[in-house]
């Protein structure tokens, strides 16, 4: 028998069943900004990370709070063929895809193009050096984030990608290592949840929690990611080149820069370290 007085939770491991009775019905469905009926949404490891991030000595605070209109957030389409659009290395529009989405960065070495006509189309997706890229549509996809630093041809766009213009009030190094962190990943996971097909809305991404850093700290974050793409793009370059050796030892390099660097975010959010140097 559950004491519901006490506030407990169950969660039934066997059936990947959970039962929620520290929550009424009520309270689960106005939970703001958003709320699912749904054991995964309201599973007590993604609640525990998410309170985590919340009780950090950091403020924290949702993206859209660094600005006073959505021009940041840019959501595009993709190319249609139905419109007469076409895919192809010879076409002269670039076009950036979730397909090229790698851990450490964009593959570089080999970005898929497009027609003029789908440029036309679609300008507003243009990417700019410095925006970071979300993916927000697919299973795969959904939740996977990268900084695109290096610089677009004149005439590109990108393709079933979210555009997230934060430079001038929140460094997009920063926000791609919390995206990838555990705390980013649980909220991703969260809006997964209850869903048929995987995907994020705008405003999804606007409520996304992210913790305001000191200078200092948000300096040392982008000093170490920058080490890290050094390795990425000697790896591309590498890889572009046929030398696959040097790809692969320069490419591992990378994720574990990089990964040794959201860990240590991760510990500077928990309070376990002062900066991730």
């Amino acid at each position: 028998m559950v004491n519901i007085k006490t506030k407990t939770q169950i969660v039934d491991e066997e059936n990947g069943l959970m039962i929620r009775v520290d929550k009424s019905l009520k309270e689960m469905m106005e939970e703001k900004p958003f709320s699912r009926w749904n054991a995964t949404y309201w599973h007590p490891t993604l609640e525990a990370i998410i309170k985590d991030l919340r009780n950090s000595k950091f403020q924290v605070k949702s993206v859209s709070d660094f600005f006073s209109d959505d021009g940041w957030l840019i959501s595009t389409d993709h190319v249609r063929a139905s419109r007469g659009e076409l895919e192809g290395d010879n076409y002269p529009v670039e076009y950036y895809t979730p397909d090229g989405f790698m851990f450490t960065g964009y593959r570089t070495y080999h970005i898929p193009h497009c027609t003029e006509n789908a440029y036309i189309r679609m300008k507003r997706a243009k990417p700019l050096s410095m925006d970071l890229l979300l993916g927000g549509f697919g299973m795969g996809p959904t939740g996977k984030s990268l900084v695109l630093w290096q610089q677009p041809e004149d005439k590109a766009i990108v393709g079933n990608i979210f555009i997230l213009r934060t430079k001038d009030k929140y460094n997009p190094f920063l926000l791609d290592v919390i995206f990838k962190s555990k705390y980013g990943q649980a909220q991703f996971k969260r809006f997964k949840a209850g869903v048929a097909f995987y995907s994020l809305s705008n405003d999804e991404i606007k409520s996304l929690m992210v913790p305001i850093f000191p200078e200092k700290i948000i300096e040392s974050v982008k000093n170490n990611y920058l080490q890290m793409t050094k390795y990425h793009d000697k790896a591309m370059r590498a890889k572009k080149q046929g030398n696959e050796n040097v790809y692969k030892e320069n490419i591992e390099i990378a994720e574990r820069v990089l990964r040794d660097l959201i860990e240590k975010t991760e510990q500077v959010i928990t309070g376990k370290k002062d900066d991730v140097v």
